[in-house]
């Protein structure tokens, strides 16, 4: 069986937002450096630590699973250090959520392991998560019968 990859969320957009906020920290930086004013330099790389654990966090889902015989990898974007090779056997569900102000909004995720996507709503969100799955299930089968 062939690599297959799944887009939860586009990583083009995410990683458009994560090198953003990136480049804002970095112009801040930069500016500061140069107007040689030693508290925004401090704050500037305070701000850096905090795009970058933000972006490492457990609020941060993964955006798209490649599954092949090698395991299951997760993509987190371009700034993420969690990317991530699971093995094949790893447990998955797809769970639902409440989200809102009433919570009357329902959104879907999909669990690996203990790790989780990012959220999606709709049917069509749902239908992807449990193709995700079915994938997996799939690849587990072939392993058992080779």
């Amino acid at each position: 069986m062939a690599e297959q990859t799944f887009i939860i969320k586009s990583l083009f957009v995410q990683n458009s937002i994560m090198l953003l906020a990136l480049g804002a920290v970095i112009l801040f930086f930069v500016f500061a450096l140069v107007k040689k004013r030693p508290k925004h330099l401090i704050a500037s790389l305070v701000w850096l630590g905090i795009v970058l654990w933000f972006f490492n966090s457990p609020f941060f889902g993964f955006s798209a699973v490649c599954v092949s015989p090698k395991g299951i990898r997760l993509e987190y974007g371009i700034l993420s250090i969690r990317d991530t090779l699971l093995p094949i056997e790893s447990p998955w569900k797809v769970e639902m959520r409440q989200s809102g102000l009433r919570k009357l909004k329902k959104l879907y995720l999909i669990r690996i392991a203990d790790r989780e996507s990012m959220k999606v709503g709709r049917r069509q969100g749902l239908a992807l998560l449990k193709k995700i799955g079915d994938a997996i299930d799939r690849l587990k089968a072939r392993e058992l019968v080779d």
